[in-house]
């Protein structure tokens, strides 16, 4: 449904958007996959079977805008801009975490590993310590 816009000296009386046969121009949803769920303005009787209408074309997001409307828009765009730039930081802040999280990591494995050798080198050392002092003590009662 890919419409174009014809020739519109449209207007709009009491608020509503007219077309350029006179009619109240109706506010439609694009189906192509170009402009998808995209409204726009177009004559009531736009395609009707032999009928002579006006061929009234107009997307909703294109009409100007003016006076606070413009300003609150303005404003919003810059919000949104600003959020953006706290989301990125954010991310950037999350990667940087991520990084120092995985080396504190890999550092407290390291580290459990090197406890780990200490651990098993002791209880060597007390097992042949036990060793020994059994032997002097059976000597000195056998001896």
């Amino acid at each position: 449904m890919e419409l174009s816009s014809g020739s519109s000296s449209s207007s709009k009386y009491g608020g509503r958007k007219v077309c350029d046969c006179g009619l109240p121009a109706k506010i439609f949803k694009s189906k192509t996959a170009r402009n998808p769920h995209r409204k726009f303005f177009r004559c009531e009787l736009y395609k009707e079977g032999g009928n002579a209408h006006c061929k009234f074309f107009r997307w909703v997001d294109e009409e100007e805008v003016k006076g606070w409307p413009r300003q609150a828009l303005v404003e919003a765009q810059v919000e949104i801009n600003e959020k953006n730039r706290m989301i990125s930081q954010l991310k950037s802040t999350i990667m940087e975490l991520r990084d120092d999280l995985e080396k504190h990591q890999l550092e407290m494995s390291s580290k459990n590993v090197e406890m780990e050798t200490t651990v098993y080198r002791q209880r060597i050392v007390i097992t042949g310590l036990t060793g020994l002092l059994v032997c002097a003590i059976g000597a000195i009662v056998f001896g």
